[in-house]
């Protein structure tokens, strides 16, 4: 069962006023109107909207106590049917109540945050720690200011591992939600060019602002990457502070890394991985696509070892893990063509690990290789040059068909005739279904399509289009 409170419990961890009082125990919390039963709903004000105009649907929902920073026409009536609490601002007393509600539990509380694979590497973890404790996980991408205090307020008390993505786009971020889930154990997957556009595209300062997650957190267990440069220059700041007794390390080139992975081999279905987990070795075949989460698997691999899991339960249990939703998802569609759907997030070391993942797979004699990309949003002024360099990159690689859409298509298109590509491509400054029809019309039954982009840009409108089986990311 998730987060239990009292009225009085509730009053005082967020410092509010009673105005109405129907029951005195609630459970659950949800900040969304249409999908609420039973618990207390809070009044949360966005860029696009402001809960305060759907109090009356979350009561019609189910909703047993309502969390408010101001009055409406319509909260007289409701406080005659659920409990009414006003508070100075909403957002923030659904950060202290998730704090409070921290303090409560007593299961070991994982922050991960990274430019890279922090979602993949949460839900990594999430299997592997699941085969021995009650783990909560946050849902999706609720890694935010209020996705995290969200994750926390779903953990029950006999939950033995509550798993906190961490994201950022500005300093001063993970200081601030570390405060909130004042995390038992940290780690950062990698630092790359996410968001450098909102840092005046010095990535230095990206590295500055994800150390955060070390720094705010001074006695928590501390694991690192130590094959990204950026995090390996944390580790020799950290370690060398705080003893190697509170610190980890992964590596997949290090020697002296407690967990170190390589893929020996890599196909479409699954990586086959080797190495050693605390010196145990081992190997596993894991259905997930690209090298690149060679890092995520030894990072949940390190986070199930600091929970006390014998090296031995995790070879065993990375064979159980699987990709998420837009995160090198496959999907057949009907006329038998598989696509590698990675359209979750993008950033240009996303990117280009996805295209040399897929220039190494080899294809038989008529197959060909198909690609689709988007924008790749929050790069600031360096945009075009970042789209440049990734159209020259494709334009390298052995795509016969590629189909890039967004704002930054004059320089992608670029870099591409720079590289001297001479097959087949389309230019788009947004998306066009008779484009997406276009290219379904080039597919035959083992041709194999990849498609990468920012979730901003919903490529799987294409899929949809090709697809109208296939399912949308569940809000």
């Amino acid at each position: 069962m998730p987060c239990e409170f009292t009225i009085e419990s509730l009053r005082a961890a967020v410092c509010g006023e009673t105005l109405s009082t129907h029951g005195t125990e609630f459970t659950g919390v949800s900040t969304d109107s249409r999908h609420i039963d039973g618990q207390i709903f809070f009044a949360l004000v966005g860029e696009k909207f402001d809960a305060h105009d759907y109090l009356s649907q979350a009561v019609l929902g189910g909703a047993k106590c309502l969390i408010v920073h101001r009055e409406t026409p319509e909260l007289n009536e409701l406080k005659s049917q659920v409990t009414v609490v006003r508070v100075a601002d909403t957002l923030r007393a659904l950060q202290e109540l998730a704090r409070d509600w921290r303090h409560r539990l007593e299961a070991k509380v994982f922050g991960v945050t990274g430019s890279n694979g922090k979602s993949s590497t949460k839900e990594f973890a999430a299997t592997i720690l699941g085969t021995q404790f009650k783990v909560c996980v946050s849902h999706g991408s609720f890694n935010n200011h209020w996705g995290v205090p969200l994750t926390l307020l779903s953990a029950s008390r006999g939950d033995d591992v509550v798993l906190v993505e961490m994201g950022m786009n500005h300093s001063g971020e993970l200081t601030q939600l570390s405060k909130i889930a004042e995390p038992d154990v940290v780690l950062c997957t990698t630092v790359g060019r996410a968001h450098i556009g909102n840092f005046g595209g010095d990535q230095q300062k990206v590295a500055d602002a994800k150390e955060e997650i070390y720094l705010a957190n001074p006695g928590a267990i501390k694991i690192f990457n130590t094959d990204n440069e950026y995090t390996m220059k944390m580790f020799d700041r950290v370690a060398k502070r705080q003893g190697p007794e509170r610190t980890l390390a992964f590596s997949s080139f290090s020697a002296g890394a407690e967990v170190g992975f390589r893929a020996d081999r890599m196909q479409m279905s699954g990586l086959h991985v080797v190495g050693h987990i605390k010196g145990v070795k081992g190997e596993a075949t894991v259905p997930v696509f690209g090298r690149h989460n060679v890092v995520n698997l030894m990072a949940a691999a390190s986070l199930a070892l600091v929970m006390g899991m014998e090296p031995e339960k995790i070879w065993q249990a990375l064979s159980l893990c699987r990709g998420q939703w837009g995160r090198n998802q496959l999907v057949k569609l009907p006329n038998g063509t598989t696509v590698i759907f990675d359209a979750y997030n993008a950033n240009p070391d996303s990117v280009s690990m996805l295209v040399r993942n897929f220039f190494e797979m080899s294809l038989e004699a008529g197959v060909k290789k198909v690609a689709i990309f988007g924008q790749m949003l929050e790069l600031g002024a360096d945009s075009p040059r970042y789209h440049e360099e990734l159209g020259e990159l494709v334009g390298q690689s052995d795509i016969a068909v590629v189909w890039f859409f967004g704002e930054d298509n004059a320089a992608f298109e670029r870099g591409l005739k720079r590289s001297g590509f001479s097959k087949t491509y389309f230019i788009s400054n947004g998306y066009e279904e008779s484009l997406a029809m276009k290219v379904r019309s080039m597919l035959n039954p083992k041709d194999i399509v990849v498609m990468k982009g920012s979730r901003g840009m919903r490529l799987e409108r294409v899929l949809l289009a090709w697809d109208p089986s296939f399912q949308p990311l569940k809000k």
